[in-house]
């Protein structure tokens, strides 16, 4: 990777202008990209239909009835049970889905984009399901509670989601990504740079930190974190340690474009739509499928989420596909500000090398990315055209 570095560094500003990023990037690497995506699909997928499959049985088998007697027969109060009951849907659906997620970190691992411990992969992915089984155990008591109180429960529970989505993106940067992450404080010449950079266009002061990953996974080069008072920038370690300043500097103007246009308000409002439209289908879906002699409200939530798991594939490539564009937008709006396309196509032939993403697009890319190809960014700030069919 350091030869690979020296050499995107190495590139003329006049090569990489009159070029297509296809014959700059390695060869081998995009061969790797396009086995990666190959790999991790089938898993993908997987991780999807077992979900479902599990769920529908817990449901059809009855077991789903027998737990909420269970519980029924534990807690005096409703609210628990239906609480309990969220929280143990979310258990198994996570449950059925471990062996694939851990195949596919197994994939990153050996492709290189990962050098987390088994360890840490496992500490995650715990943290992820308590945090997935406290959420659902919320919503299920918050949801069954309004539908016995009144009938626009719907509108309540769409305004809920709604604020669910906005508080959690501002709460973000304080209160989840650090469980995850480290983060510390951009320094020295590259900070100043990059804060003289971001005053010049209106945000001045505006935090811009370093995320060090306990994966190590080099993705997400830059990124916006929270929301209003807690937006800050966020530059990947493995970013700043390989980057010109030039480079750096283009990041930093694509996180700006993205808060002009205000991406992260519209990308929580669209992604709680999204769940809105998505939750919809799945109770559309379920009424008409036969009720069980033992089913009520509770039990039934069973079959309303393995019908959300299939919803999730059709929801998928909906959000990834408008993530996309505002993405290309950005990139556009980014090379506008720093009037530096050189250093944009730098960065891709980078990314391309570094982080294995593809030049050309892939219908698999849709399923598992939210960034656009690095084609189709090079060819958004002007770069010649990459030749993909």
């Amino acid at each position: 990777m350091d030869a690979l570095s020296r050499y995107v560094d190495s590139i003329p500003a006049a090569k990489l202008l009159s070029q297509s990023i296809a014959t700059l990037v390695d060869a081998q690497r995009q061969a790797a990209g396009a086995r990666l995506i190959s790999l991790e699909l089938p898993w993908w997928f997987g991780a999807i239909a077992l979900q479902l499959i599990v769920l529908f049985y817990f449901w059809r088998s009855g077991a789903a009835a027998r737990l909420r007697d269970a519980l029924r027969q534990r807690f005096e109060s409703e609210f628990a049970v239906r609480f309990v009951f969220g929280a143990v849907l979310a258990l198994l659906a996570r449950a059925a889905a471990a062996i694939p997620s851990f195949i596919l970190w197994r994939i990153d691992r050996l492709m290189g984009l990962s050098h987390a411990l088994t360890r840490v992969w496992a500490y995650e992915y715990a943290l992820d399901t308590i945090l997935g089984m406290l959420v659902a155990g919320l919503i299920a008591a918050i949801v069954l509670w309004l539908v016995e109180r009144t009938h626009q429960w719907y509108l309540y529970t769409i305004a809920a989601i709604l604020a669910i989505s906005l508080l959690g993106t501002m709460a973000a940067p304080v209160a989840i990504a650090p469980l995850f992450e480290r983060y510390v404080p951009l320094t020295g010449t590259v900070a100043a740079r990059a804060s003289a950079f971001a005053a010049q266009h209106g945000y001045a002061g505006i935090p811009i930190v370093v995320e060090h990953r306990i994966d190590r996974i080099p993705v997400d080069a830059a990124k916006v974190q929270g929301m209003g008072q807690t937006q800050r920038i966020v530059l990947a370690d493995t970013l700043v340690g390989a980057a010109t300043p030039a480079e750096i500097e283009f990041y930093v103007a694509d996180d700006l474009a993205m808060l002009d246009d205000r991406d992260p308000l519209c990308l929580a409002l669209i992604d709680a739509g999204i769940l809105i439209v998505a939750v919809a289908l799945a109770v559309v879906v379920a009424d008409r499928i036969p009720f069980r002699r033992d089913d009520d409200p509770i039990s039934r939530l069973t079959l309303v989420g393995a019908l959300l798991a299939l919803v999730y594939v059709g929801a998928v490539p909906v959000d990834h596909s408008v993530a996309a564009s505002m993405q290309l937008r950005a990139d556009r709006e980014a090379v506008a500000m720093t009037g530096d396309r050189a250093s944009a196509l730098r960065a891709f032939v980078r990314a391309g090398d570094e982080r294995i993403e593809q030049v050309c697009p892939s219908l698999g890319r849709i399923f598992l990315y939210q960034a656009p190809s690095l084609g189709e960014r090079a060819a958004a700030v002007g770069g010649p055209s990459p030749g993909c069919r």
